[in-house]
């Protein structure tokens, strides 16, 4: 039986606070896959889990139940830290403030090659250019930095390990709308010219129909929709992704509705019947599987 590059299979995180003694089902029972070469785009809604799904995939967290491999093996087994690398949403967050692009790019050369320290200048220096900065910038620390030259830094980071998968965790969101562009025509270019295998995980569909291949909608915790090509977004049929679809084409907005279920307090009704006009007492009642309706499209919903 063929593997594929990527394969998550029914996993769940649960998040438990014992002052507040509640629980909050971040995910749950997600099942994707993903082929060497392609770029997949998670989006939805803030709080639908999505950024919760890529941490487990990059084994910074560990699912409570399920299972992710690469290529057949465990994310979280130790050949797959090179292999493996992530670009975070707030660059600041994600850098030593205390140390300058050339040691931040350093880092993972060190780790994972055996580099003298010429070799990893000259190294430093390419990569920086790699992402339209300058290997003078070596010498630079983080905020010296605009908020968009800083996430190419953490891109160039990333690039340095040579991954064979890269994680995109809204990478663009706090950043202006021309810095945005300019980062997604890099990343473009970065993914066709080293065949990049990619997950991109945002709440702008706009951003993720640009770069992504395939498409997974997210909500509550769960996903609602695939669909393996992209550019068919006519044919998404949940209603939750029809409203992110209108977004999309600049018809409405997508906020939570005051009053209706937040992710993890649905208990087993379909996670959208609380905000769905169309829901009756099955919506309520009984969870939706996610079924394939015609090829490469898998919808989670009783009356689609």
């Amino acid at each position: 039986m063929d593997v594929s590059f990527l394969e998550l299979q029914e996993v769940c995180k649960c998040y438990r606070s014992r002052r507040k003694g509640s629980r909050t089902e971040a995910v749950q029972g997600v099942s994707l896959s993903l082929e060497r070469g392609r770029c997949l785009g998670v989006v939805g809604e803030s709080g639908c889990g999505k950024s919760t799904l890529c941490r487990m995939i990059a084994g910074i967290e560990k699912p409570d139940s399920g299972g992710i491999w690469l290529e057949g093996s465990s994310v979280r087994e130790k050949k797959n830290r090179q292999k493996i690398q992530m670009v975070f949403q707030n660059s600041l967050d994600a850098v030593n403030l205390h140390l300058n692009a050339g040691r931040i790019l350093s880092e993972p050369l060190e780790n994972f090659f055996s580099m003298g320290r010429e070799q990893r200048r000259r190294e430093t220096g390419r990569l920086l250019e790699l992402v339209g900065l300058s290997g003078e910038d070596a010498g630079k620390f983080p905020r010296q930095f605009s908020g968009g030259q800083l996430q190419r830094v953490c891109i160039a980071r990333a690039l340095a390990a040579k991954p064979e998968l890269l994680l995109l965790d809204e990478p663009l969101s706090s950043l202006d709308v021309s810095v945005q562009a300019q980062l997604l025509n890099l990343l473009a270019d970065l993914k066709r010219e080293f065949g990049l295998t990619c997950l991109l995980v945002s709440h702008d569909l706009e951003a993720v129909y640009y770069l992504a291949d395939e498409l997974a909608v997210m909500y509550g915790g769960v996903l609602v929709e695939t669909l393996s090509d992209i550019t068919a977004l006519d044919r998404l049929r949940h209603p939750y992704a029809r409203r992110l679809l209108s977004v999309h084409d600049g018809k409405a907005g997508v906020e939570r509705t005051e009053g209706n279920p937040l992710p993890g307090e649905a208990g087993r009704a379909c996670v959208y019947a609380g905000r769905c006009a169309k829901a009756d007492g099955l919506c309520f009642s009984e969870r939706p599987g996610l079924f394939g309706r015609e090829a490469g499209h898998r919808v989670a919903c009783h009356y689609i």
